[in-house]
Formats: C-alpha cells, structure tokens, sequence
C-alpha cells in the first residue's frame, strides 16, 4: 500500500511539473553561492555589444541557414533572453539604455536624432556611463553615437565616456565614412580620417581589440558599449563578406540584396568574435560578462514608411513587422546573457522574463557592486534590476524570482507621414504589454496612416519554404476616425495573428489606464528637424567636411519639460 501511495506521489510530481511545458524544471541547487564560480568579490568588466538593425532572424541560432559562429558559441555559453525588448528605432533605444527611462520620459520618443539638427538626448538625465565611473570603472565606446552631437556638452566625452572611437550620426558610408557629404568618424572627440577608405566593420574590429588591449593592465574594470553600424544601410560588402552566404543567388536583384545584408551580418559577428579574443589575449576573459542584442528589429518592407527600397533585406519572422513599428519584429530581438560564473547547467538555456531595455542601468550597476543583496535601486527610472533572474538557475523552487517585471511601455510616439510632422505631445500611438498581453492603441501615424496589412510576415529570401502567416489588420473606425486597437496574446501567439481586443473588455481597460498613466508621466519630444537658419553645422577639416559642435543651446533649443496636461486629458 505504501508503495502504491509513493508511486501516485510520484506520479502527481510528475504532471505538476510537466504542467509548466518544459518552462521550468526542478535543480538540486539551493544557494546562491553553488550558482556563482567566482566568488572573489572583484568587479567584473561588463561589455555590451550592440548590432544595428539586426532582424529576429537573422542570427544562427534562429535561422540556421545564417552564418554567426561568434554568436552561436556566445549563446552556447551563456543564455538567451527570450522576451528581451528595445525601442522601435536606433536613438530611443540608446537613449534608453542610457538613462535607465523610457524615450518618453526622457524627450527621444518621437524618432532618431536627424543629422545637423538642432537636438540630442538631454543633459539633465545622468548616463550610464556616468553611473560607471562613480563605480570606478573605465568607460568605452566603439561605434555609432546617434544621440545628437550640436554641442559639446552631448558629444561622448561629457556623457561619461572616457574614450570614444565611431561615428556622431546614425549611418554612414561603410567606406568613406560620411552621412552625405560630412566624414563623421571621430576619435574622442576629433576627426579622424586615419585609415579612412577601410570598411567601417573592419575598422571597427580593429578598434575593438585595441582599445581592450589598451586595458589590460589597468587595475581598474572596464564598461565598454560596443556598437557597430552593421548591419544597418547603405549595403555595402567587401568580397569576403559577400561570398559567406553563397547559396543566395547573385543574379536574383532581392537575393542578391539579401546576400548583401547577410555580409554585413557576418561581418558584425566578426565584430563578435574580434571582442572575444582580444579580451581572452588580454586575459580579461574570465572576468567579463558580455551582454549580445539588437537596437531594434530588421527594417520591414511592409511597414510602410518612406524609402522602403533600401530596406528589403533582413528578416523578423516568424514575428511581425519590424523597425520602426510596435509590433514584435520591430521591438523584440535576439539577446544573449554571457557570465563567466553563469554554473554550467545553466550555458546554453533560454530564459522567458520580461526584460526591457532600461533594465541593463540597474542591472550593469548591481554587477558593479559585488556582494550587494539587495537590488539597486534608482529614483526616477523605469528600468529594474534583473541581477536575481539572470544569476540563478531556473527552477520551480525559485519561480517568485522570475517574471519581476509585468508590464512594460512598449512605445509611446507620433510623428507625420513624411517623417517631419510630429505632435507636440508625442503621444497618440501607444503600445504596452502587461503579462501576457500587448495592447496597441493608436491615434496617428505610425500604427494607422500606413496601414496594419493582413500580411506583415514576409519570408526571408534563403526560405521560400516557411509557412506563409497572416493576422489581423488591427484597424477600427471610432467617431469618424480611422484608428488601431488591438490587443495580442504575444507568449502564445508571438506572431501577432489573432487579435483579443473584444473578447477581453478588462484586459484592455486596465491596459488602458496604464498607458494614461506613462501619458502624464511623459516629457515633451525634444525631436527637431529643423536645420539652424544660417545651416553653419559643419567646418573644413582639410579635404574633408566635418560636423560642428556649437550650432545648438541644450538649454533653449531642447530643455526637459513636462508634457502639457492637454495632451494625456
């Protein structure tokens, strides 16, 4: 009798855990100490490395058929981060990891910085590179800025950044280095054209072995952003990158493209790889977490938006849409979590918690405090240290651990169908998520006035194969007015097919009131496309035109303001 009673005992555990579809499974391990090798009490150097315009799936361990053995092995070693947000475009989502806010209270929420305007992300808000080095930390950057450089007070070096090596604006010529006419590459500061005429991404991996090498002996801890142009446009390859992904046809005009812009892919893996070895050389490697993800989704055809030729190329499916928009592909992208004291059952896992951009200030900052219990803490920010999720192993014992964070504004926006139209409230078109729900709730542009199409998913060139998707187009009519409302069920349909906005009256009414919450807390937009009158933005710097850092007033041309209370009544 006994035995049968320990056989149903057993069998009872046994549905009980398969209840959680393999989300979760039970470990011997009960301490935090068993979870970390290292328990020396140094603080690790951290390195996050960032692509731009990276798609969903256009990294190996998505898409098997795209060549990224950096990242592969980097996620065999660490963990994914499966629900793992940024913001829709290159600038909120810097701006984001930047101050721990989101664009919408911190004045980037309505679009990129533009080149030569008149704006950048605003000085009252502390960064994270400021944040490091009161912990003592040397602070890097290697690549794009793209958060405004009008002034000297929004360049790198007085954001924190003790050295800087990239470009001021959001793209560039991967060969001559210019946005237009202007050569943006700078090193702390001053122009530089020193091996200019190189492929940007080479150049780029140059820099990055460098200036770890240049740390090794350094007795303090690194912080270093790494952040490549690539694989954002214009497509451009040098031989080598072309012929990695061979099997597209070069004949075919869009296989071709593709082709194009998996060579840049590859080549920001080998950006990957090039940081890997120079800290290993440097014999850093057994003290550095490295942080792996996109600035935001691959840019989408089917979005909609201007100039949609150059941006055939990358891939979000099976998610839909992508840059620029509030849908999965725009603003849910591949990211790994590499710690050397990661405990091996863990390597090579998939973690499902909510993270957000924001969360890596509060989280970067726990990590520098070795030994702190308690989560960090900042006033005024939206991010949460996830330090407690992504140190321990996952098991069902430790599931109050998991899931801190239940909701997240996803995006808060506006801006005119031409690009250069924006409210002054940057608020009409909302997107946020709560549990398992996303709700979209849009009033003008980006969510409307292209439209939502029934067929967001477009199948990657190298994949004729995958099942066609396709959903619904969100849009209703309400008083006259063509608007947006939908609410998805993103954990069990991340394709964002089936819309549950009339089926869930409560979900939507308490999203509702969380995203009226983020309007009155939301500052005005800081975005200007205005040039100065005089169009004085640039100066000679020998053959060269090079940007000038003196055509704008921070604290007249874009101070941080609250929103005015009629644009969340």
């Amino acid at each position: 009798m006994k035995g049968l009673t320990l056989f149903c005992v057993l069998v009872c555990a046994l549905e009980v855990t398969a209840g959680y579809n393999g989300k979760c499974k039970f470990q011997s391990i009960d301490s935090i100490d068993d979870e970390y090798r290292d328990q020396s009490g140094r603080q690790p150097n951290i390195v996050y490395i960032m692509a731009d315009d990276l798609g969903w799936n256009d990294v190996g361990f998505h898409n098997p058929k795209v060549k990224t053995p950096h990242l592969n092995a980097l996620k065999a070693k660490g963990i994914e981060l499966t629900q793992s947000y940024v913001e829709r475009a290159c600038s909120p989502t810097r701006s984001a990891l930047m101050t721990g806010r989101y664009p919408s209270n911190n004045g980037l929420h309505v679009l990129v910085v533009l080149s030569e305007a008149q704006t950048c992300l605003p000085i009252e808000h502390k960064t994270i590179y400021q944040y490091m080095k009161e912990e003592g930390y040397v602070t890097k950057h290697l690549g794009k800025w793209h958060l405004g450089y009008c002034n000297e007070a929004c360049l790198p070096g007085s954001r924190g950044v003790d050295e800087f090596r990239g470009i001021n604006t959001g793209a560039a010529d991967y060969y001559n280095w210019t946005d237009g006419t202007v050569m943006q590459r700078q090193i702390n500061g001053i122009p530089s054209t020193e091996n200019i005429g190189t492929h940007m991404a080479l150049q780029d991996a140059r820099d990055v072995r460098e200036m770890i090498l240049d740390h090794r002996d350094n007795p303090k801890p690194l912080f270093m952003w790494v952040t490549p142009t690539a694989p954002h446009d214009p497509l451009q390859n040098t031989d080598e990158m072309f012929a990695v992904h061979d099997f597209l046809n070069s004949t075919d005009d869009d296989a071709r493209q593709r082709r194009i812009y998996l060579g840049l892919v590859s080549a920001f893996d080998d950006i990957v790889g090039a940081t890997v070895d120079a800290l290993k050389e440097a014999g850093m490697d057994n003290n550095t977490i490295i942080v792996f993800s996109s600035d935001n989704g691959g840019p989408d055809p089917s979005g909609g938006f201007p100039n949609t030729d150059k941006h055939l190329y990358a891939s979000n499916y099976p998610l839909r849409n992508g840059k620029e928009t509030y849908m999965e592909g725009g603003v849910r992208v591949p990211t790994i979590y590499y710690d050397p004291r990661l405990h091996p059952r863990t390597r090579g896992k998939k973690r499902s918690f909510l993270v957000h951009v924001t969360d890596w200030l509060p989280t970067f900052l726990g990590l520098a405090r070795p030994g702190q219990t308690n989560d960090t803490e900042i006033p005024d920010i939206d991010g949460v240290s996830q330090l407690a999720n992504l140190g321990s192993i996952y098991n069902c014992a430790r599931e109050r651990r998991y899931n801190k964070r239940e909701e997240m504004l996803v995006a808060l926006s506006d801006a005119g169908t031409n690009f250069r139209n924006p409210s002054q409230c940057g608020t009409e078109d909302a997107a946020y998520r709560w549990r398992n729900y996303k709700l979209f709730y849009g009033e003008q542009y980006y969510l409307v006035e292209p439209g939502l199409r029934s067929s967001n998913w477009p199948l990657p060139e190298e994949s004729p194969e995958l099942p066609e998707i396709t959903g619904d187009d969100c849009h209703r009519m309400v008083n006259g007015t063509r608007v947006v409302r939908c609410l998805f069920d993103v954990i069990n349909d991340p394709s964002e097919t089936t819309n549950l906005y009339d089926d869930k009256p409560i979900v939507v009414a308490r999203i509702v009131q969380m995203i009226e919450a983020a309007k009155r807390a939301s500052v005005k937009p800081v975005f200007n496309p205005k040039l100065p009158a005089d169009n004085f933005t640039t100066q000679a710097f020998g053959e060269y035109i090079v940007p000038r850092h003196d055509y704008c007033d921070p604290s007249v041309h874009f101070p941080l303001e609250p929103n005015d209370p009629s644009c969340y009544e």
